[in-house]
């Protein structure tokens, strides 16, 4: 009885194994898009956007997004420009790390997105600022590949531990 419980459960847990790699299996290129189009971005437009005494309001939307997903709640026009002065910036976003994510870092990012949708639309952005464009890109897939991370959260944790007896010894139950 238990191993027929035991053998249900491993189908199942295959079964959302598989649907959740079908989930990453489509994000993954657009993030992998997304970091790509940031490493294009070329200085000069980046200080461009520096130099603003005043950024327009959809640069704003989108700095805003990005210093949130990096952990950054001070989204000051000065803590924006200081971002964009930092000579590793193209790297920490190339580079960063999606389950740094929390849930409330998603919550608060998500709200600009819909708030502001406008600025995040690549045809509104892109005639605004050719470096903004692919932060606006950057930010969705971010956010997209974190919420697919947290829907596999569960899962990952039950395939990394999948005896049903938790205990202290080495698991008999493979």
């Amino acid at each position: 009885m238990l191993q027929k419980k035991l053998g249900k459960e491993e189908v199942q847990m295959t079964e959302r194994k598989g649907g959740v790699e079908e989930e990453l299996s489509k994000i993954a290129p657009v993030l992998e898009a997304a970091k790509a189009a940031v490493g294009g971005i070329k200085s000069d437009n980046l200080n461009e956007i520096r130099s603003l005494k005043m950024p327009p309001e959809a640069i704003r939307d989108v700095l805003e997004g990005v210093l949130r997903i990096m952990g950054n709640y001070d989204t000051s026009w000065i803590s924006m420009k200081r971002f964009l002065g930092n000579k590793s910036v193209k790297d920490e976003l190339i580079n960063f790390d999606s389950r740094k994510i929390t849930p409330e870092i998603r919550d608060s990012v998500t709200d600009i997105l819909q708030a502001k949708s406008n600025s995040f639309e690549h045809a509104v952005i892109y005639r605004v600022s050719v470096a903004a464009a692919p932060l606006a890109a950057w930010v969705k897939a971010n956010l997209e590949y974190s919420t697919v991370l947290h829907k596999i959260a569960p899962l990952e944790q039950a395939t990394a531990y999948p005896c049903p007896f938790p205990c202290p010894y080495p698991c008999p139950y493979p």
